[in-house]
């Protein structure tokens, strides 16, 4: 089947005059005649079928049809004949040419001249879920629209890991059953226990998430609500590591990024997309009872006679609260962007409770005095702006900000404070290097839940940071590991389940700062490291050198995903 027939058969939602008129996908869904034609056009013998991300480079040129799967396509080259793209974006280059006419299912046009396609282009917004079988590609189950009889969803029963492995409840796992319903607008209903690897230090054996999430508007005008509640283990900060890479470090190397407190209750939401952009707004509100917990003795694979990290001390009591959430993403790809920019923005209000901050204990596990008040009527904020460019088509910068903490002036409680420092902000320094003191010295106190005397420390961190990241990437020549080494595969090469390896070189500047905002501590000077890494298919070795301090030393460390 050629692109022109299958265009033909469908309702033509733009064309290729201009090209920036089809920049914004369709809203129509994947109508079935447009799947079957997919399916047809990339198990056609003469489409050259690639898989991952593929660049036509400069003076090289594809002669008949391509059909490109799960991957970005960069045209620098030529393509003399129609493309197929399914879940991934089209960028065409100054000086690239296709000669036909272009479809792209699950992706959108990111750059092209108004002359750079000689045919029709044609956009939907929606992925398509595909497989390959017996030398073809066939649409998976879930992905098909047109079902015989009455459908009106799906359930199941999962099993899966929580946040991350941690020195509070070793591996949180979750298991339950997930409900959806179909259409474009589903019901999610998930009723989750958790079981936790080491539960003496949390107030229940069996913790629970349970959500109910309904959809509805129009795909660019996307609207929700939510009710659910929880029983968990949450940590104060996350933003720096993924869960996974927090989990290998806990298990692998006992050390574990992150601090954690324990909440209990039951939260709401709402959240639009804005119509026409790619922004969505959201609102939570939240009613908790929180509580710090002390660490557990979960087993590690190295140096598992050491004693964990102490953790810090966190108000105890029930405490309200009201988010406000706006995201706007236009990177051109979320996991390696390398174009576009992404704007991440919260503020919370405390609007009511009765927090305590626990008060160390004597050597007769007598309380040094009374609890003190933490007043809940906080306000913070967190700021998050990251910008990609291409520089060209081997090279690209990359720039973030962050700025988080008190918007009224005083220290918030400990679960909204911050710190810089270690492999997720300022790989240079020592973990939580910039903690305006708050590891200084351990205090005992008693554990509300368990009864039990724990070391802690006065404080998780500093009441504002501020924190840049600077990083210029180019790729390495070498064409044996890059998916865009040319379209010259074999039938039965592994197309569609191949593995794009995108070796690359990067150099990198940090710099950050923190305020206390409390008489007792001082503030944090400004700091700044340098470095450079070498990533492959995403996991990358670093190495970073501090620009200031007494301990100046170069650090090597493992990714397993991009920086920023």
């Amino acid at each position: 089947m050629t692109l022109r027939s299958l265009l033909s058969v469908i309702a033509i939602t733009a064309v290729a005059a201009p090209v920036a008129a089809v920049q914004e996908p369709t809203d129509v869904g994947l109508p079935p005649d447009l799947v079957e034609g997919v399916v047809a056009f990339l198990n056609d013998s003469t489409t050259t079928r690639l898989n991952g991300y593929t660049r036509i480079a400069p003076g090289q040129s594809v002669v008949g049809a391509v059909g490109v799967v799960g991957g970005d396509v960069e045209v620098a080259g030529t393509i003399d004949g129609d493309l197929l793209l399914v879940n991934g974006d089209l960028t065409v280059a100054p000086g690239g040419r296709i000669t036909g006419d272009v479809l792209i299912v699950g992706g959108r046009v990111i750059a092209a001249a108004d002359d750079a396609v000689g045919g029709e282009i044609q956009v939907h917004a929606d992925r398509l879920r595909l497989v390959a079988r017996r030398g073809g590609v066939e649409v998976t189950p879930t992905a098909t629209a047109n079902r015989q009889g009455l459908y009106i969803g799906g359930a199941r029963i999962t099993v899966r890991s929580g946040t991350n492995y941690n020195r509070v409840e070793g591996l949180p796992v979750l298991f339950g059953p997930v409900f959806r319903t179909s259409g474009p607008n589903p019901l999610r209903v998930d009723a989750l226990a958790i079981w936790r690897t080491e539960h003496d230090q949390t107030r229940d054996d069996l913790g629970f998430q349970v959500a109910v999430d309904q959809t509805f508007g129009p795909a660019t005008a996307r609207m929700g609500v939510g009710l659910g509640a929880f029983s968990r283990v949450a940590p104060i900060e996350s933003w720096g590591l993924t869960d996974l890479e927090a989990s290998l470090s806990s298990f692998f190397f006992h050390e574990d990024y992150r601090d954690y407190f324990e909440e209990r209750g039951w939260h709401a939401w709402a959240r639009a997309q804005i119509p026409g952009t790619a922004a969505e707004f959201q609102l939570e509100y939240r009613n908790r009872d929180l509580t710090a917990v002390p660490t557990g003795s979960p087993w590690t694979l190295r140096r598992n006679d050491r004693p964990w990290r102490a953790q810090p001390l966190v108000p105890e009591g029930d405490l309200q609260t009201l988010t406000a959430r706006l995201i706007w993403d236009e990177r051109n790809d979320a996991d390696d962007p390398t174009d576009g920019w992404y704007f991440s923005g919260r503020v919370t209000r405390g609007l009511a409770g009765s927090l305590l901050l626990p008060v160390p204990v004597d050597e007769f596990l007598e309380p040094s005095g009374d609890p003190t008040p933490v007043d809940a009527g906080f306000t913070t904020g967190f700021v998050e702006f990251r910008r990609y460019a291409r520089l060209s088509p081997d090279h690209d910068l990359s720039l973030r900000l962050i700025a988080a903490g008190s918007l009224d002036g005083d220290l918030q409680p400990a679960f909204y404070q911050h710190t810089l420092g270690g492999e997720g902000s300022l790989p240079g320094y020592r973990l939580f290097e910039l903690d305006c003191g708050a590891r200084s010295s351990l205090l005992p106190y008693v554990h509300r839940g368990t009864g039990e005397p724990e070391p802690a420390y006065g404080r998780y961190g500093c009441s504002r940071i501020a924190h840049f990241q600077l990083q210029y990437r180019g790729r390495l020549p070498i064409d044996a590991l890059r998916g865009d080494a040319g379209p010259n595969l074999s039938e039965g090469s592994g197309w569609f389940d191949g593995v794009d390896l995108d070796p690359r070189w990067l150099l990198f500047f940090d710099a950050g700062r923190a305020w206390s905002q409390d008489g007792d501590f001082a503030d944090e000077p400004s700091v700044a490291d340098i470095g450079a890494g070498i990533t492959v298919g995403g996991v990358g070795a670093y190495w970073a050198y501090p620009l200031s301090g007494d301990h100046r030393r170069v650090n090597f460390f493992l990714r397993l995903q991009r920086r920023f």
